[in-house]
């Protein structure tokens, strides 16, 4: 699965910038140095002084670090602020500038690390640019954190030294910690992941969850973006008893409905039109389409007459080509009300018949 670009994001309100360091520091990225630049002089241009820059991020590469925080120096104020995590040449920043962090912000220090390959003399010269910048960063948490270089060595002993915001403000390497705590997302996880943190918290998208069910119920009932509780649940009331009482119509049109039917169906039988072996057939029907029905049964008589017989049209109906009134009343009644609906010339041929017109 490949990996997210890295990125740096930046905002400015009157003299206030925000700047967002997110994931790996990379000269090959956009969280790069020279993106930095080109934000701060941006900055610089538009009178912005006072900027806090937001860093979430597993390190990268150490001397990219040393130059954003020597283009963020040309500023005259400049915070950072730990997300869910700051390792390795992430943590370059905190030494160079005032820093905050949340309660489950996690912050990891170790020495710097340099990838090489060539011959002798190659490998020489990058060893002592190795040692140069391991005694650059050494110095850097010895000087924030008021300890000795043999102190910040003893740390490096140990590999990656994964503080806790709470220890690292006891270390002296964190200046502040905040009230709130950071939400996790499932980028802090990956990064967390990714540089084997010994703590990986889980990941929480109730809170995003409900926030979103929020959005979509207020659009739902048609409220302002900015509605109370109070609003949504005056609303959500307001629906309930509508739908009551759309319910309750419509329980008490069909109980109307069926009664309709039934009493049609009745007085059929009573008058003799139809038997009572057909009644549920009716009923059906009545149900269904009662004007249909009502003048299906209106057209009957209650005193059987002989009727002429009739040739269908065609000779597709399956034994029905002389069919009469009679026979599609006591047969199928359903195929006389789609007659009635589908084939009215038909069907005033078969009625003509019956009424002996």
């Amino acid at each position: 699965m490949p990996k997210p670009r890295t990125y740096i994001e930046a905002s400015a309100s009157g003299t206030t910038g925000t700047i967002r360091i997110v994931d790996r520091i990379s000269e090959y990225s956009q969280s790069s140095s020279s993106t930095i630049k080109t934000i701060v002089d941006e900055y610089l241009k538009t009178g912005v002084t006072d900027v806090e820059v937001y860093i979430n991020s597993a390190g990268g590469n150490c001397f990219e670090a040393t130059e954003m925080c020597n283009d963020l120096k040309r500023l005259s104020k400049v915070t950072i602020k730990i997300g869910s995590v700051a390792a390795s040449a992430a943590t370059y920043f905190m030494t160079q500038f005032p820093s905050v962090a949340y309660p489950n912000s996690q912050i990891m220090i170790h020495r710097p690390k340099l990838g090489t390959y060539g011959d002798i003399v190659t490998i020489k010269a990058d060893l002592k640019l190795l040692e140069n910048t391991t005694e650059d960063y050494k110095t850097a948490y010895a000087t924030k954190m008021n300890k000795t270089v043999e102190q910040v060595e003893e740390f490096f002993a140990q590999g990656d030294y994964w503080m806790t915001a709470n220890e690292a403000k006891v270390q002296g390497l964190l200046d502040t910690i905040l009230d709130q705590t950071e939400e996790v997302t499932a980028e802090s996880i990956r990064i967390l992941e990714a540089v084997a943190a010994p703590i990986i918290p889980e990941l929480i998208k109730e809170n995003q969850k409900q926030q979103m069910e929020r959005k979509q119920l207020i659009s739902r009932l048609k409220l302002s973006a900015d509605a109370t509780d109070a609003e949504i649940d005056t609303a959500l009331s307001a629906l309930e008893t509508k739908a009551s009482r759309t319910e309750a119509l419509e329980a008490s049109a069909k109980t109307q409905k069926e009664a309709m039917a039934s009493t049609l169906v009745d007085q059929a039988i009573l008058d003799k039109k139809i038997t009572a072996d057909q009644k549920d057939n009716y009923l059906k029907l009545a149900n269904a389409n009662f004007e249909g029905t009502k003048a299906i049964i209106d057209a009957m008589q209650g005193v059987v007459k002989v009727s002429a017989e009739i040739e269908a049209p065609s000779a597709t109906a399956s034994g029905r080509e002389k069919w009469t009134m009679e026979d599609y009343q006591a047969k199928d009644p359903e195929a006389l009300m789609e007659m009635m609906n589908k084939e009215p010339e038909k069907f005033k041929k078969l009625e003509a018949a019956y009424f002996g017109a």
